[in-house]
């Protein structure tokens, strides 16, 4: 039977800011429908300021969805205090502590622990160490491997979001109770054809370094190869900006910043794209751009995950110039555009939306109820 669940994210969820966020408030929702008492504690880790200012409206989405906001505070201090409460918890942070997973069960003994990793972020940095030729990156990549794989082997179940992930895990560690949980989209019914489209389109939080990566390399490496047989159209790079972003700012390369809704953009633009060299997980600028109906150009690292398949779902390319021509292609042949915008709606729908991660989580918890 559903009990009180504890669900520990790094700040509370704003899913407008970053692909966690959207995941993690889904995930609390979906527990509430199916019978759940949630609390949302907050580990008071923001990456942006913007989290911090923003905290009320974040703890109002919570509540509209039934959930309680506690936090920010330190996981184990608020666990000292309110630990005997919880039948469950559910890790969404890696924590620093080695003792950490102890000294949960020591003051929530009752709660099976689930850590949601929602990316290897160990694969993410060891793939950036390889590509830089960084032995400082490759070193980090191995710290952070030591800590996930630690409260991979000591949590009850750990989440991850793709098959790839987890056939990796049961390699590194294979007593661990591994289980796919993916991220949630959800799916326009409708989407406008691509007549009177131009503009290409890249959506990221770009504090995550992966993206940031993906916007200097396509800038440098792809753009110039595209822009010549294209003119007239441009790039746009929405999300959280940094410097180093803001500073590609050209005539055809606009860095517009955090945008709160982005239909208008995926009704408006051509192609999504998704340059990445290196990352981990599922990526949902490519799962929301296929849910709006707009057809992705992206690397295969970024389509892990996506069960998407090149020319039948989108358009997956290695190097830089397969990537640009991809770009040109899907730009002038519209019946392949509305080929793979149907596809990818469908693609969407089967596998991430709602209804679909709502009956595996459903059975993922049935699970743990079963011992």
């Amino acid at each position: 039977m559903p009990g009180h669940a504890l669900f520990i994210t790094h700040t509370h969820p704003l899913p407008d800011l970053d692909g966690a966020s959207l995941r993690g408030l889904r995930l609390m929702q979906m527990m509430r429908e199916l019978g759940w008492e949630v609390t949302n504690l907050s580990a008071g880790r923001a990456f942006h300021p913007i989290y911090e200012a923003r905290i009320d409206e974040a703890r109002a989405l919570l509540s509209a969805r039934g959930v309680q906001a506690a936090g920010p505070a330190s996981p184990l201090a608020y666990l000292a205090d309110q630990g005997a409460a919880f039948d469950l918890i559910v890790l969404a942070v890696t924590p620093g502590q080695p003792d950490f997973l102890s000294q949960t069960r020591r003051w929530a003994p009752r709660a099976a622990v689930i850590y949601d990793t929602i990316e290897l972020t160990f694969v993410s940095m060891h793939r950036a160490g390889q590509l830089q030729r960084s032995e400082r990156l490759l070193q980090q990549a191995r710290a952070v491997a030591e800590k996930q794989l630690a409260v991979i082997a000591d949590a009850d179940v750990t989440w991850v979001v793709t098959d790839e992930e987890k056939a990796l895990l049961e390699q590194l560690r294979p007593q661990a109770h591994v289980r796919v949980i993916s991220n949630v989209h959800s799916v326009v019914k409708e989407a406008p054809g691509p007549e009177g489209r131009r503009d290409l389109l890249f959506v990221g939080n770009y504090v995550h370094m992966p993206n940031r990566d993906a916007a200097r390399h396509f800038v440098a490496d792809i753009w110039p190869q595209v822009r010549t047989q294209l003119p007239g159209a441009a790039v746009r790079f929405v999300g959280l900006p940094v410097p180093e972003i803001v500073a590609l700012q050209a005539s055809d390369v606009l860095v517009t910043g955090h945008v709160t809704d982005l239909t208008p953009l995926y009704a408006s633009s051509c192609v999504s794209i998704a340059p990445l060299r290196f990352g981990a997980g599922v990526k949902g600028k490519v799962l929301e751009a296929m849910s709006y109906g707009l057809p992705v150009v992206m690397t295969p690292v970024a389509a892990e995950g996506t069960h998407a398949v090149h020319g039948e779902h989108a358009l997956i390319a290695e190097t830089p110039a397969a990537f640009a021509d991809a770009i040109v292609t899907l730009h002038r042949d519209n019946a392949l555009w509305m080929r793979l915008s149907k596809a990818g709606r469908l693609l969407v729908e089967t596998y991430f939306s709602y209804n679909a991660v709502k009956t595996r989580l459903a059975a993922l918890l049935n699970e743990i109820g079963r011992g």
